[in-house]
């Protein structure tokens, strides 16, 4: 499978002189299946869009898999344009987390805050809620997984061709809980690539304890435990410059070589 970053800011996006190396959007990944040719969309913050873009004019599955519903990781459903085509049936995969329904997706395009509510769409959207445990989207296989973050978000593992090939994508996760780190671990061993929340830094930590995000370190000490083939560090803090995120880069990849910050337009192979 192919992955794709389009959105991989936290928080809000950002884009000025100084990031706009990394990107501003938030996230939004795609992963296409090359044996299949269909893709799977993970989160849908302002990525989105952009990704958006490189759909054909014909309809196309093009599924949603949402890790939670905090502003910047649906802040570009709204604007996907297949909500708003005829003969398109869009699909979102949203975690069944505690006191949350499906009208939690509904809400975003609800007024005032949207003017055209989701059952008004011109497409056949679906919504479906997702559990812990094993879901098949199209072609492809995925397991879910609870993280510490307030609210609630899953992880999930898309298996590839082969338990060295799968994708682990965990982000908005606060490690410090024992039992679902150990849970976290196990799920993510061997991966052969692994996305993980690296918000913030071991110095600015201390101030945001139980915000639900990790630093560059945690992801870097993690993936070398876990054995990943490659660790992608997601969600960069809105205000962090190119030249911020490159030396975390580095810092990293003292821990684990195998380490890159994820800059929006990044593709790689599994």
């Amino acid at each position: 499978m192919r992955v794709r970053f389009w959105g991989v800011r936290g928080s809000v996006p950002w884009s000025t002189k100084q990031s706009v190396g990394y990107g501003g959007n938030t996230p939004c990944i795609e992963v296409r299946d090359e044996v299949s040719n269909e893709r799977l969309i993970l989160d849908a913050g302002t990525g989105l869009v952009g990704l958006a873009e490189s759909l054909g004019p014909q309809p196309e599955p093009a599924p949603i898999l949402l890790t939670h519903y905090h502003w910047d990781h649906v802040q570009g459903l709204p604007f996907f344009p297949p909500f708003f085509r005829s003969g398109w049936a869009p699909a979102v995969w949203a975690p069944a987390l505690a006191h949350v329904d499906r009208g939690a997706v509904d809400m975003l395009f609800e007024p005032p805050y949207f003017p055209i509510r989701f059952a008004h769409l011109a497409s056949h959207a679906s919504i479906t809620l997702v559990e812990p445990g094993e879901i098949t989207i199209g072609s492809f296989q995925i397991r879910a997984l609870p993280l510490t973050h307030p609210g609630g978000a899953f992880a999930y593992r898309i298996r590839g061709r082969g338990p060295t090939r799968d994708l682990v994508y965990a982000t908005d996760h606060e490690f410090g809980n024992t039992e679902v780190d150990a849970a976290l671990a196990a799920f993510s061993i061997n991966a052969g690539a692994t996305i993980l929340d690296a918000h913030f830094t071991p110095e600015e930590l201390p101030a945001y304890a139980g915000w639900g995000h990790a630093t560059w370190r945690q992801c870097a000490e993690f993936a070398s435990a876990t054995g990943a083939g490659h660790l992608w560090l997601f969600h960069h803090r809105p205000g962090r410059t190119d030249d911020e995120v490159a030396a975390i880069e580095a810092r990293a990849r003292r821990i684990y070589p195998a380490t890159s910050a994820a800059r929006e337009g990044d593709t790689f192979l599994l």
